[in-house]
């Protein structure tokens, strides 16, 4: 009777270990992947000519774009960032003609985020690296690439679930290239650059909001 209970207690402790153990294989890789469309509100970034006699603005406006994260471990992930906005630059002036051109900038970017243990909202940090272009208008004058890095973090509501919101703020910085001319082409077959620059950081900072897709 002895041996009976001890392998029943046995068995039933064997069988709580298997179902916690899967259980929580189940629960770490239900959602290897998110995706989370978002919008945001985006501002600061400026050029400096390389004289100092001008300097040329981004004005603040609205941003879109999306990430792409894959899960690492229980508390990491991996990200992908994209980021867009359309914008002006205000050339305070220098040109008389039109003092604002237009402007979209968007980041490629590759990193990981961390989540902080918790279970209604989840904290994180994130940080990528990659690569910003900055496009100007009209097309004829070419667009620029250079390194860029961001930072950023906030919380996510509902980790757990297929469904969540992502909120955050995050920095962007990008490595402007020294004594550079930026923004050339040629218009009725006369060529030029819309601004010559001092090497510089070119920073911007980012509100947004998203809805997290987990699969």
């Amino acid at each position: 009777m002895l041996k009976l209970v001890v392998a029943i207690v046995t068995l039933f402790l064997s069988a709580v270990s298997f179902a916690q153990t899967a259980t929580n294989k189940l629960q770490t890789t239900a959602y290897k992947f998110e995706i989370t469309p978002f919008v945001g509100y985006r501002t600061g970034g400026r050029f400096e000519e390389i004289n100092g006699d001008a300097e040329f603005k981004l004005t603040e406006s609205e941003s879109l774009g999306f990430l792409f994260n894959v899960a690492a471990n229980a508390n990491g992930q991996y990200e992908f960032l994209y980021a867009q906005q359309s914008t002006e630059v205000d050339s305070a002036g220098l040109f008389v003609s039109d003092p604002r051109f237009g402007l979209d900038v968007e980041y490629y970017q590759f990193g990981g985020t961390y989540l902080f243990d918790s279970d209604v909202a989840r904290p994180f940090i994130a940080l990528t690296i990659g690569m910003s272009r900055f496009d100007p208008q009209p097309a004829e004058f070419s667009a620029e690439s250079f390194f860029s890095a961001s930072f950023g973090g906030g919380v996510q509501l509902n980790p757990g679930g297929r469904f969540g919101v992502r909120l955050e703020g995050r920095v962007y910085t990008s490595l402007i290239d020294d004594n550079s001319r930026i923004f050339c082409g040629s218009d009725g077959g006369v060529g030029g650059c819309l601004i010559e620059l001092d090497g510089t950081l070119l920073t911007q900072w980012e509100a947004r909001a998203g809805f997290v897709f987990r699969f």
